[in-house]
C-alpha cells in the first residue's frame, strides 16, 4: 500500500516498530514494529511534536471525529513526569559563574506542547515584520502574511462575562480564529484572582503603558491572555489532543512509537533526499530505511533538528569532518544562531504583610480551572527606559563576528550582521516586546527578557554522534543582554514603587533595593537563566549566504525533497511563548504540502518515546 506521510515522533525520532501488535493512542493507531511498516510513503515527518502532529494532520484529506479519551495524568493538565522530558543539559556557561542549564523539552506525541505553561500568545507586527525582513526580498512571513494562519492554528473561546466585566478583559474577535475543524483551544479559566486587580491598577498607570483590546492583533503593553484549554473540561489542549487523539483509525495514517532517526537518506546526487534510517529503542541493531516519495519532513524540535541534519551529512564542514561523517551539503549555519528566551526572579514582601486589599468580586468559577498566569506586561525598550536610542546604538556598533563563538564561518557572521541591524530596530520600536511581567497577584516576581543578541550553538558531539547534542546558549556573551536585564530589573524596581503600593510597604528581599551597578550585575549573572524553553534559531529561514538553512518554504539549502518544519526555522525570537508560533509555521507550510496530495495519499508519524538508551546529558 502506498502512504503519504511517515511520521517519526520525538524530538529526535526514527521510524521502525517496536512490539507485537498495533496498540491504542486514542483512537488512532500506532504501530509498534518495524515489520508493519510499508516500505514508501508519500511524506515522511521525523518528530511527533507540536509541529509534526499539527502537519501530519492538515496533510490528511479524509474526515475525522472526536474520541471519548480523557487525559487523567497530572490531572488533565500538567505533566512533569520526567519519563517524557529528555535528559539533556547545556555544557558550563563562563558568564553564568560556569553553572549549566537543564534543557526542558517535551519526549512524548505532542512533544513540548504537553509539557509546556499552556501560554497562548503570538508576539507582535513588528516582529514578524522583523522575520521577513531577515528572510529577504518579497517574504511573505509578515505579519499580514502570518496572521491566517495563527487564526488557524487555535480555536479561540472567549472569557464568561462576568469575568470578562470584572476584571476588565477584552479581545478582539477579528484577531482570532474559531475554525471548527481546529481542535487546538484558546481559552480562559472560569475563574480569577481578584489580587489582579490591584496589580493591574497599579501597571495600568506607569509611563508610556499601552492597554490595546488584545494582544493577539500585534500590539504590545498590557493586556489579557488565554491559556491553550480545552473550554469545556479545562483540560490541556495541545498538539496530540488537537492533531491525534481525535483521529478515528486513518488507514493513510501510521505513527510508530520508541524510534529514534539516524540520518536522512540522500539519492546518488547527494542531495535529493529520499528516505530515512532509523532504529528502535527497544533494538538498536536492527537499522530499518523507509521511502518518501515526496518529502522527508524534519520536524524534530530546535533541539534536535541540528543533529539530524548534521548526522545526514548537512552542517558545518570542519564539524562534519571532526566528527567523521562525509559532508553532502556544507550549510555552516545548522546548529548556529541558537536563541532563548531568559528570566530571573526578582523577591519582594509586602511591609503589612498581606498587600493591597483584596477587591470583593463574587465568582463562581473554579480556581483549579487556572492554569498559569493570564495577565502581564509585554513592553518595549522605549516603554522601559529613556536611554533606549543609546542602548541601541552601543549595540548597532559593535562588531558582528566580536561575540559570535570563534571561528564563526563568514556567513554566519555575515547573517549575525544583518540580525543585528534589524535587531537595533527592535529595541528602538515601542512595540516590540522586550520584556515579558507575568502579573501574578503578588509582590515582586519574574521578568523575562523576550529577545536575546546573545547566540548560542547546538552541535553533535563530535566523539560520540549519535549521543545528546552539544547544547551551548553562550548567556551573556554580548553584553547588551546584560544591559537589558539590568533595566527589566530597574522597571520592575519602578512598579513596585507605584504610590498604588506605598501604603503596604512593598521591600525588595532578592537582591535588595541596595544592589546596583555591578553588584547587581553579579547578581545576575549567579541567578540568571538562559531559557525559558523556547529554544529557536538552529535551522534559521534565511538566506544561505547569510547562514540560513532553509528558504522561504522552509526547505533545506541546496537539497531537494527535504524540508524542517519546527521551531528552528525561526530567525529571531518572536516575543513571546514560542507555542502559538510553531503552530503557525506549521500551518503556514502545510497548505503548499497539502496540494500536492492526492485524496488517498497517506502519512507515516514516526515517535521516539523516550531516548536515555541511546542519548546521554552533555558532559
Amino acid at each position: 500500500m502506498r502512504h503519504t506521510l511517515a511520521y517519526l515522533s520525538g524530538l529526535s525520532a526514527l521510524l521502525l516498530p517496536v512490539l507485537a501488535r498495533p496498540a491504542a493512542l486514542g483512537e488512532a493507531r500506532i504501530l509498534e514494529r518495524q515489520d508493519q511498516l510499508d516500505d514508501e510513503y508519500d511524506y515522511i515527518i521525523v518528530g511527533a511534536g507540536t509541529a509534526g502532529l499539527t502537519v501530519a494532520n492538515r496533510l490528511l484529506l479524509t474526515p475525522r471525529t472526536v474520541s471519548d479519551e480523557v487525559i487523567e495524568a497530572g490531572n488533565g493538565r500538567n505533566f512533569n513526569d520526567p519519563g517524557i522530558q529528555y535528559n539533556i543539559t547545556s555544557v558550563p556557561q563562563p558568564d553564568m559563574n560556569n553553572r549549566r542549564q537543564f534543557v526542558w523539552i517535551g519526549c512524548c506525541v505532542g512533544g513540548s506542547s504537553a509539557i509546556n505553561g499552556m501560554v497562548a500568545v503570538r508576539g507582535t507586527r513588528t516582529e514578524y515584520d522583523a522575520w521577513a525582513e531577515l528572510g529577504g526580498p518579497n517574504s511573505t512571513w509578515t505579519w499580514d502574511g502570518v496572521l491566517p494562519y495563527f487564526k488557524r492554528a487555535m480555536h479561540f473561546t472567549p472569557p464568561e462575562e462576568r469575568l470578562a466585566e470584572a476584571f476588565n478583559i477584552t479581545w478582539d474577535p477579528n484577531a482570532w480564529g474559531q475554525d471548527e475543524d481546529t481542535k487546538v483551544y484558546a481559552s480562559f479559566p472560569n475563574y480569577q484572582n481578584p489580587r489582579l486587580i490591584p496589580m493591574y491598577n497599579a501597571m495600568a498607570k506607569m509611563p508610556r503603558m499601552d492597554i490595546p483590546l488584545d494582544g493577539a492583533g500585534g500590539e504590545n503593553g498590557l493586556y489579557w491572555y488565554p491559556s491553550s484549554l480545552d473550554p469545556d473540561t479545562y483540560r490541556r489542549s495541545y498538539a496530540r489532543t488537537g492533531h491525534y487523539d481525535e483521529q478515528i483509525q486513518r488507514d493513510n495514517y501510521h505513527l510508530i512509537t520508541r524510534q529514534k532517526v539516524r540520518k536522512v537518506l540522500f539519492e546518488c546526487d547527494e542531495t535529493t533526499a529520499w528516505g530515512v534510517e532509523f532504529f528502535s529503542r527497544d533494538d538498536p541493531e536492527e537499522v530499518v530505511s523507509v521511502r518518501a516519495r515526496k518529502e522527508v519532513i524534519i520536524s524534530a524540535g530546535t533541539v534536535h533538528t541540528p543533529q539530524i541534519l548534521q548526522l545526514s551529512g548537512i552542517g558545518p564542514r570542519p564539524l562534519l569532518e571532526e566528527a567523521g561523517i562525509p559532508v553532502n551539503v556544507e550549510l555552516p549555519g545548522v546548529g548556529q544562531n541558537f536563541q532563548d528566551h531568559a528570566y530571573l526572579s526578582v523577591g519582594y514582601t509586602w511591609g503589612n504583610g498581606v498587600g493591597p486589599p483584596v477587591p470583593d468580586i463574587p465568582q463562581l468559577g473554579n480556581p483549579s480551572s487556572v492554569s498559569g498566569p493570564n495577565l502581564g506586561a509585554w513592553i518595549g525598550l522605549p516603554t522601559m527606559t529613556e536611554d533606549f536610542e543609546d542602548m541601541a546604538a552601543r549595540y548597532e556598533a559593535q562588531d558582528p563576528a566580536q561575540y559570535l563563538p570563534e571561528g564563526a564561518d563568514p556567513t554566519v557572521v555575515a547573517g549575525y550582521a544583518e540580525f543585528q541591524r534589524v535587531h537595533a530596530k527592535l529595541l528602538r520600536s515601542k512595540n516590540t516586546n522586550l520584556m515579558w511581567f507575568p502579573l501574578n497577584g503578588g509582590a515582586g516576581g519574574i521578568v523575562m527578557s523576550m529577545h536575546i543578541v546573545s547566540h548560542g550553538t547546538i552541535n553533535i558531539n563530535v566523539t560520540d554522534p549519535e549521543a545528546s547534542p552539544v547544547v551551548d546558549y553562550r548567556a551573556l556573551s554580548n553584553p547588551t543582554d546584560m544591559d537589558i536585564m539590568v533595566e527589566n530589573i530597574e522597571y520592575m524596581r519602578k512598579y513596585m514603587a507605584s504610590p498604588d503600593f506605598a501604603p503596604y510597604g512593598p521591600r525588595e528581599t532578592n537582591p535588595g533595593a541596595g544592589v546596583t551597578g555591578e553588584a547587581l550585575r553579579a547578581w545576575i549573572r549567579q541567578t540568571y537563566i538562559p531559557t525559558n524553553f523556547h529554544p529557536i534559531a538552529t535551522a534559521a529561514k534565511k538566506p544561505k549566504e547569510l547562514g540560513g538553512v532553509v528558504d522561504e518554504e522552509l526547505r533545506v539549502h541546496g537539497t531537494s525533497k527535504l524540508r524542517v518544519v519546527d521551531g528552528s526555522i525561526m530567525p529571531l525570537l518572536p516575543g513571546a511563548n514560542t507555542q502559538q508560533p510553531v503552530y503557525m509555521v506549521a500551518e503556514k507550510v502545510s497548505i503548499p504540502l497539502r496540494a500536492n496530495l492526492d485524496k488517498k495519499g497517506a502519512i507515516l508519524t514516526l515517535y521516539l518515546h523516550q531516548a536515555v538508551d541511546f542519548i546521554k546529558a552533555a558532559q
